[in-house]
Order: C-alpha cells, then structure tokens, then sequence
C-alpha cells in the first residue's frame, strides 16, 4: 500500500476518531442537561404544592385569628397576646415565602440572569408591596452557565433581605456587564439600624468561589447598598476585550519590569 493511502486512511481513522469523542461530549452534555431541567421541574412542583397547601392554609389561620382578635376589647390582655402571636405568625410566612423562592430556581444560564432577577424582584414587589425597579448598564454578555446560578443565588438573597428586613420603601437593582468586571448593585432606602444581613458570610463564600467579591455600603438616611462584583473572565462565556483607555492606562501604568 503506497504512503498516500495510507496517510489518507490515518486522517480519515483520525476525523471518524474526532467525531465520535465529540457525539459522546454532546450526548453527556445533553444528558445533564437534561437532567437539570427535570430537577428544576421537580423542585417547582415541590414549591407549587408547599404555595398551593401549607401557605395558603396558614395565611387563612392567621385572618381567622385576627377576626376573633378584633372581638376582643381593645385594652383586653389576650388580644395583646393574639396580636403577639400574629406577629411571629407573620415573619414564619414570610420565611416560609422566602423559601419557597428560593425553591422556585429559574433556568439562569446565558443571557436569562437579568429575566430571572426581574421575575424575582417583581415577586418580592408584589408580596411585601415594596416598588422595585432594575436597570441593565453596559453591554449585554452571555454568562457561563454555573456562574449564572451562584450570581443569581447571591442577587436573591440581597434582594429579599433589602425587602424583608430594612424597612425600605423602595428597593433597586442594578446590573453592570463591565469590561473587567460583571457587578451587580441591590439598594434600598431603608433604615440604618435595620438588622444586619445575616447570610452576608455564605454570600461571600458563594463569591469568593467565583473569585468575586460582596461588600455592603450603609449610609445614615440613605439606606444600603450591596455590590456584588465579579471578574468578566470568570463569568463571561466569551472574554471580552478591553476598549483603547483600559488598554492605554494599563500600559501606562507603572510596572517593575518596564525599564
């Protein structure tokens, strides 16, 4: 058999060779696909059914407790107990409520963060009745997938905790698709002695996996601002390239090895 042939047959091996190892990776990749999108229906069936039976059988507890509380004299010891317990009552609904969102996971992957964080600051709006607003700066970039997921678990913990706990008025998110960085931005204009985030720890260490960052800035009659920042090469499915000032003011910044 001349070279030839048999350099063709080594390609021909070597592309049959390419193509199968590539069917596998898709085929694995479709798998776990695959198998998200049925953890994520499962777990918004769970979430459906938690909404649809315990929520709404404990929300009409509570009207039934505050309609015999209402009976009651307005100085009676026991409808200052009911009135107690209606209270805690409330902040296990809302707890509860909580819950559920963060059970109700949306598919995040790609450009689908921003809908995600919308349709949550919307739920939030319409729960604690609460305006929020959200605004995209930037340019638009597609997400890695995994990424999309810790991102949009950090956002949602901001945002629920700026509703729930800081007596705001209004609540602000702001999503910034930088050259360097991809931040995200959860203000509130609520009290400065409001209680401290308490999942601000786990937020961190959620952060610090996707070498980002979490800082909370408080500023008296101004509320809270939480920024979550984390580097484009990280979270970006295509880096992006820096514009002509960040590449002049790298070049003029000073370095040890620049003679």
């Amino acid at each position: 058999m001349s070279s030839p042939i048999i350099l063709l047959l080594g390609l021909l091996l070597t592309c049959v060779a390419l193509g199968v190892a590539g069917l596998l990776r898709w085929r694995r990749a479709r798998r776990v696909y695959e198998d998200r999108l049925r953890q994520l229906a499962e777990r918004e069936r769970v979430a459906a059914s938690l909404h649809d039976t315990l929520l709404q059988s404990m929300q009409g507890m509570i009207l039934r407790f505050q309609g015999v509380g209402h009976r009651l004299a307005i100085d009676s010891p026991e409808r200052a107990t009911i009135e107690h317990i209606l209270d805690q009552a409330d902040d296990v609904l809302a707890e509860g409520r909580h819950q559920i969102l963060a059970l109700r996971v949306p598919v995040v992957y790609g450009d689908k963060l921003s809908q995600a964080l919308a349709a949550i600051g919307q739920s939030l709006q319409d729960n604690f009745a609460i305006p929020f607003s959200m605004t995209v700066s930037g340019r638009p970039t597609p997400l890695n997938g995994d990424r999309s997921e810790d991102l949009y678990a950090i956002a949602r913990e901001a945002l629920y905790h700026a509703f729930q706990h800081t007596q705001a008025s209004s609540v602000e998110l702001e999503m910034v698709f930088g050259c360097e960085f991809f931040s995200v931005y959860v203000r509130d204009n609520g009290a400065a002695t409001a209680k401290p985030l308490g999942g601000l720890a786990a937020m961190r260490e959620r952060a610090a996996r996707l070498s980002g960052t979490v800082d909370v800035l408080t500023l008296p009659d101004q509320g809270t601002e939480l920024v979550l920042k984390v580097p484009g090469a990280v979270c970006y499915q295509t880096p992006r390239q820096l514009g002509w000032r960040h590449r002049l003011a790298a070049w003029l910044r000073p370095s040890d090895h620049r003679p």
